[in-house]
């Protein structure tokens, strides 16, 4: 299992090199601004609970490295509640009609987004413990990258706004290198595993392709960013 937590931290820092945490990192740019594709990020955090719930936790369990995933699904499986209050803050919670609505979250803008978890879905259904904590792995990695950055953007707002932000904030960021499975202990567990072949190349896929969709719902975000000014918008309201 050291050969793919090793994959994971390479894919990690190639994944930190896309142009839009450049972009999150300029301080040129409105706060604001830079976090005007949060409305796009629905379906991924509103989806994520869901993936969660009901396809990486498997209860009851007598499998110990189930019962680390399962511990860490209640971590992770109501963050969207902190989503849709940020959302609020943001200013983002436009009115809108409810198939205008449709068009944007079933539309091209947030394609890639939208396949997120259903394509983790698809390569960890049915896969062995190991093989999806793999992918959790691989999943908190994008996590910490991104967060990390929101983090600071949270914080030049809330000196604007005087509001905290608990799904961009520190707050989310904290909860992430905090949960059970980057703790030192779990880390050493997943360390001293041997996988076998099948499983060692189930893993790799399974990381590889985690890196994948984010990286292509992080593109799609960053041209929406790009393309939705919205802080014109929120002077005038």
């Amino acid at each position: 299992m050291k050969e793919v937590l090793a994959l994971v931290e390479q894919r990690k820092q190639e994944f930190a090199q896309l142009p839009f945490f450049k972009f999150l990192q300029d301080k040129s740019i409105d706060p604001r601004q830079r976090l005007a594709w949060a409305p796009c990020l629905a379906p991924f955090a509103m989806g994520f609970a869901l993936l969660n719930k009901d396809d990486f936790r498997k209860e009851p369990t007598d499998d110990p490295l189930q019962e680390i995933i399962n511990r860490h699904t209640y971590e992770d499986d109501h963050h969207w509640e902190w989503f849709l209050e940020d959302l609020e803050k943001l200013g983002l919670n436009h009115s809108m009609k409810f198939s205008d609505a449709m068009r944007f979250f079933w539309g091209e803008e947030t394609y890639k987004t939208r396949l997120v978890c259903h394509q983790i879905a698809l390569h960890t259904f049915r896969a062995e413990p190991i093989v999806v904590l793999a992918a959790i792995e691989a999943i908190e990695a994008t996590g910490n990258v991104v967060l990390a950055l929101t983090a600071q953007i949270a914080q030049e707002l809330q000196q604007i706004t005087k509001q905290k932000y608990r799904y961009f904030g520190a707050h989310h960021f904290r909860v992430e290198i905090g949960h059970a499975t980057g703790t030192d202990d779990v880390e050493q567990v997943l360390e001293s595993i041997q996988l076998t072949k099948e499983q060692k190349t189930q893993a790799f896929e399974v990381v590889e392709k985690v890196f994948d969709v984010f990286t292509e719902s992080i593109n799609e975000l960053m041209t929406y960013a790009e393309h939705h000014p919205i802080i014109q918008d929120l002077k005038a309201s």
